[in-house]
């Protein structure tokens, strides 16, 4: 996926600007050239600056996250588009007022995305040592071993790789009950994107004026909702 950046460097009128721009310097008039470069700075700068296109290399840069998460991820960035999407069908006014909002549902959405990246790490582990052993099954019958076992030290390294397997178990399940609780705030949150969309476009329906009034509430509802989830994460780590 291209860059915005360098989609508006290959771009067909743009190229063709730069190159009139020195054709125009070499043959007519010397002026013309920075007179043109600045043109098709301008013209680079347009399309750079491209709500759409920026908003569509951020999704297709985005690696894909462990299945419980992408689905979440999936409504997430669908609350994202959504609003973006309504705020392009109406008015500039309206445009205006709710751009705050639509700022903040951006912002959200990659703090969101962080997080599912580094929970997928989590949860990547948890499946490969699930499925590599069943540690309880493995956990029960070194327990059985070291009953049966009567030499002192063979007793010893049973008790010892005990130890080590059930060590290895709390942190799994530790991992796990962070993975559900996660899977839980993201739920929630999901929710709460898609009324923040199903308000947004209510406000666009009754004006600009209202659409002013009520945006500082939704920007407020959403910067909560990103404190909360910052706090949650930073607790999340400790667990």
């Amino acid at each position: 996926m291209r860059s915005p950046l360098l989609t508006a460097l290959v771009h067909p009128l743009n190229l063709l600007m730069l190159g009139l721009s020195v054709f125009a310097g070499l043959i007519s008039a010397w002026w013309l050239f920075p007179t043109g470069l600045l043109v098709w700075l301008i013209m680079v700068v347009t399309i750079t600056r491209d709500p759409a296109l920026r908003i569509n290399h951020e999704m297709q840069s985005r690696t894909p996250l462990a299945q419980r998460f992408q689905v979440y991820f999936n409504r997430v960035e669908r609350a994202q588009i959504g609003v973006f999407n309504s705020l392009s069908s109406t008015i500039p006014r309206t445009r205006r007022a709710l751009h705050p909002v639509q700022a903040e549902v951006s912002l959200l959405t990659q703090q969101v995305y962080l997080l599912c990246q580094k929970m997928t790490t989590l949860e990547n582990y948890r499946l490969v040592s699930q499925s590599q052993s069943d540690l309880e099954a493995d956990l029960r019958q070194i327990t059985e071993k070291i009953e049966a076992a009567e030499d002192p030290l063979i007793k010893q390294e049973y008790e010892d790789s005990r130890r080590s397997l059930a060590e290895r178990l709390n942190k799994i399940n530790a991992i796990s009950m962070q993975l559900d609780r996660v899977e839980a705030q993201l739920l929630s949150l999901t929710n709460e994107l898609e009324g923040v969309v199903t308000e947004v476009i209510r406000l666009q329906a009754m004006g600009h004026e209202d659409a002013a009034r009520f945006a500082p509430a939704l920007v407020k509802r959403l910067r909560q909702e990103a404190a909360q989830l910052k706090t949650f994460e930073r607790e999340s780590v400790k667990l």
